[in-house]
C-alpha cells in the first residue's frame, strides 16, 4: 500500500514537473530569442506591442523585459493575439518590429531583432533612456 501511494506521488511530481518545463497548457505567451545587448547600450529593453499598433507614433506597450549582457530567450507572458516586438538600448540602439501571433494555451518562439541593431538615434543619450513606451513588465 505505501509502495502504491509512493509511485502514485512520484507520478504526479513527474508530471508536474514536465508540465512546467514544457509550460504547461496555461502558458500563453511568446519566447523571445535576443541578440547580444551593445556594450555601451547599459541594458537593453524588448517592447511587445499589439501588430495593428506598429504603425503608431507612441503605440500602448502590451509587456516589456529587460536584459544585458549576451544573446538570450526571454519568456513573456501575454494573451492569445497578433503582436509585434522591438528591441531597444538604453543608449539609443533599436530594432526593427518583428510580428507574430501567440495562440491561447502556446508559446510561440520569435527571434526578436533579426539579430543586428541599428546605430544610435540619441548620440550622448545617458541610461535610463528607454523609449518613452511605458507597459506592464514581461517575465525573464
Amino acid at each position: 500500500m505505501i509502495a502504491v501511494a509512493v509511485l502514485v506521488v512520484g507520478a504526479a511530481l513527474v508530471v508536474l514537473a514536465v508540465r512546467q518545463l514544457t509550460g504547461g497548457a496555461a502558458w500563453t505567451g511568446v519566447v523571445l530569442d535576443v541578440p547580444s545587448c551593445p556594450s555601451d547600450a547599459v541594458g537593453c529593453r524588448a517592447f511587445v506591442i499589439r501588430a495593428v499598433d506598429q504603425q503608431s507614433l507612441a503605440p500602448p506597450v502590451v509587456a516589456h523585459v529587460d536584459w544585458s549582457g549576451s544573446a538570450t530567450s526571454l519568456d513573456v507572458r501575454i494573451p492569445a493575439g497578433s503582436y509585434a516586438v522591438a528591441l531597444e538600448g538604453c543608449a539609443g540602439y533599436e530594432t526593427a518590429y518583428s510580428t507574430f501571433v501567440v495562440a491561447s494555451g502556446m508559446h510561440t518562439s520569435v527571434a526578436a531583432g533579426g539579430g543586428y541593431w541599428e546605430m544610435p538615434k540619441f548620440p550622448g543619450r545617458t541610461c535610463p533612456g528607454f523609449h518613452g513606451m511605458v507597459g506592464p513588465p514581461g517575465y525573464a
